[in-house]
């Protein structure tokens, strides 16, 4: 009896050893809140038996940061690009609503509202768009591509826009590429419209497929007004308006090539962009070719 009593004991003994850790782990999660994600188990500090859980822990909080953060970041976007449209919008409401009005002069109030609520209904998908792929855990759905009847279907469906404009568009080169159609065309048209919209009556503006030195290249070129060098590094940030381009940018939603550039990274490639002003501008959209079957 006297035995049995001593193994129990010894066997609480261990079991209370044993489990010392893990309520010291429990502690120190504890401690890891909504504001302090930068907090971690630090599987160094714990036995053996228990470095995996500490890994798997500190991965999921490393998850749970990355989601936070883009939380953050876009609800801090909506908020600075909401405030200032819907104030004026509240205005121009406002104004007219002081006195009676002429049934036109209402209805171009309205149209000037519509036409910012549009705006902002393009703004909130970009942002959203953007929230979305910079998720690591989404898989694009690629296909094997001849980009250059990507080209041309993008250039056909732009022609009448582009004839408005005064400004040729052309397709040049050849290229297969393992990339998701839908995003490719995406990235292409958001580079066409601003191509578009920088170009004078006239110019001419180029979709080319390149495939060299084992990368797929596409290019857009135009002969518009080129970009300022201090405005160059600066063009694909998020919300990012040049100051001698502000006519312009109250157009768009300054997310354009912020979206281009996220989408080139979701493939694994890199945007660059060459300019001088007065000239035009070509943009670069490098991406690995896609692996022989």
């Amino acid at each position: 009896v006297l035995g049995i009593l001593a193994s129990a004991g010894i066997g609480v003994l261990i079991a209370r050893s044993g489990m010392r850790p893990l309520a010291r782990m429990a502690r120190v999660a504890e401690e890891i809140t909504a504001s302090r994600l930068d907090k971690r188990i630090d599987p160094e500090r714990w036995p053996r038996e228990l470095t995996a859980l500490a890994k798997a822990f500190d991965g999921m909080l490393d998850r749970l940061r990355d989601s936070h953060s883009r939380l953050s970041r876009f609800a801090s976007d909506l908020a600075h690009e909401l405030r200032t449209p819907i104030q004026i919008l509240m205005g121009q409401t406002e104004v007219a609503l002081l006195n009676e009005r002429d049934p036109r002069e209402y209805r171009q109030i309205l149209e000037s509202n519509l036409e910012e609520f549009q705006r902002l209904a393009r703004m909130i998908d970009s942002l959203l768009f953007l929230a979305r792929a910079e998720n690591p855990q989404n898989e694009i759905e690629r296909s094997q591509l001849d980009v250059r009847r990507e080209l041309e279907e993008i250039r056909e469906f732009h022609e009448a826009l582009a004839e408005h404009h005064g400004v040729s568009v052309a397709c040049h080169g050849e290229a297969r590429l393992h990339a998701d159609p839908m995003l490719l065309r995406r990235a292409v048209t958001n580079l066409l419209s601003n191509a578009l919209r920088h170009t004078p009556p006239g110019g001419k503006i180029l979709l080319a497929a390149e495939h060299a030195d084992g990368e797929v290249f596409v290019r857009v070129s135009d002969t518009g007004c080129g970009i300022n060098g201090e405005d160059l590094p600066k063009v694909c940030e998020r919300m990012y308006c040049s100051k001698r381009d502000t006519a312009r940018c109250a157009e768009g939603t300054g997310l354009g090539l912020a979206i281009v550039k996220s989408i080139v990274q979701l493939h694994g490639g890199t945007v660059s962009i060459d300019s001088v002003v007065g000239c035009g501008t070509t943009v670069s959209l490098r991406f690995p070719a896609p692996q022989p079957a």
